[in-house]
């Protein structure tokens, strides 16, 4: 089976998204925010830059953008939800937003795939277990990137089925919004440190996600 890890930005209060995520807000209202960590740091150094004034290490700056890279270099499938997809697909447009790999979207709505921005979109009606069943078998030796939303994240955790969790946390205490994790869970998941790297505009963790406790 497929190495899957789970990948998602969240604030230091625990919100992936704030509060009325639609169609106009697709991060909530005011929660682009929470995301901007990785569009800024593409583009740091970029003229118009005013981070760029001796405020910011470069060497942080690096951090950001090698956790970018990092998304995409072992990945080859990635399992999304379909709010994920209706509300941010106006953001996206044709650009190759998951370079050209499939994308297999969790719903209870039946939708033909379609192709865009290079990448093949899958609909997938029988939860999230067989959306990454369909990844994994997608990606063949790569890995499958679980990216979003929270609901969808916390049913693969649930079901025990990433390996791995990428958490990016942004210094903003958001008050409301999408929470990640749960006030409560059916099962303690005890998550193993392999990492903690402090960038320029986020701070990045990495766990290794053992079987879950009965």
């Amino acid at each position: 089976m497929s190495h899957v890890f789970l990948e998602m930005t969240m604030t230091v209060d625990g919100f992936t998204a704030a509060v009325g995520v639609s169609l106009e807000h697709p991060f909530g209202l005011e929660g682009e925010r929470v995301h901007s960590w990785m569009r800024d740091s593409v583009f740091a150094g970029s003229p118009g830059d005013d981070d760029r004034d001796g405020l910011i290490d470069d060497s942080a700056e690096e951090v950001d953008r090698d956790a970018v890279a990092h998304l995409y270099e072992s990945t080859g499938a990635f399992v999304l939800g379909r709010r994920t997809l209706d509300v941010r697909e106006a953001v996206w447009g044709d650009e190759p937003v998951f370079q050209g790999r499939p994308c297999f979207v969790v719903t209870s709505r039946p939708h033909e795939p379609y192709s865009r921005g290079g990448s093949r979109y899958e609909f997938v009606t029988g939860g999230v277990g067989e959306a990454i069943a369909r990844a994994g078998a997608a990606a063949s030796a790569a890995s499958v990137c679980v990216i979003g939303g929270a609901d969808v994240a916390r049913q693969a955790l649930a079901l025990g089925l990433v390996d791995e969790a990428r958490l990016h946390i942004v210094p903003v205490l958001l008050g409301g919004g999408d929470r990640l994790f749960p006030d409560a869970a059916p099962h303690r998941v005890e998550l193993e440190p392999i990492s903690a790297v402090q960038g320029a505009r986020a701070t990045h963790l990495r766990y290794r996600v053992p079987t879950v406790a009965e």
